[in-house]
């Protein structure tokens, strides 16, 4: 699989067991997240507003996550 695949490939997130795209996840404070994730970590531990347009994008749908389990698309 590509690099390019693998990133949009989509995964469960850990922490709000919603699905995210493999690239997109982000990492801070050792956790990995998803970006909805990482935003309202990132407010709690700095206790300002994230203000930047980084995260914004397109999320992959359950139903999306469902339908590439079943093709036999493995989470990373």
């Amino acid at each position: 699989m590509g690099n390019t695949e693998q990133n949009k490939k989509i995964v469960i997130c850990k922490n709000c067991n919603k699905p995210e795209y493999w690239g997109e996840m982000r990492w801070l404070s050792s956790h990995c997240t998803c970006r909805n994730c990482y935003r309202a970590n990132w407010e709690h531990e700095t206790k300002k507003l994230y203000t930047w347009g980084d995260l914004d994008g397109p999320r992959p749908t359950l139903a999306e996550y469902e339908a590439q389990q079943q093709e036999g698309g493995e989470g990373v």
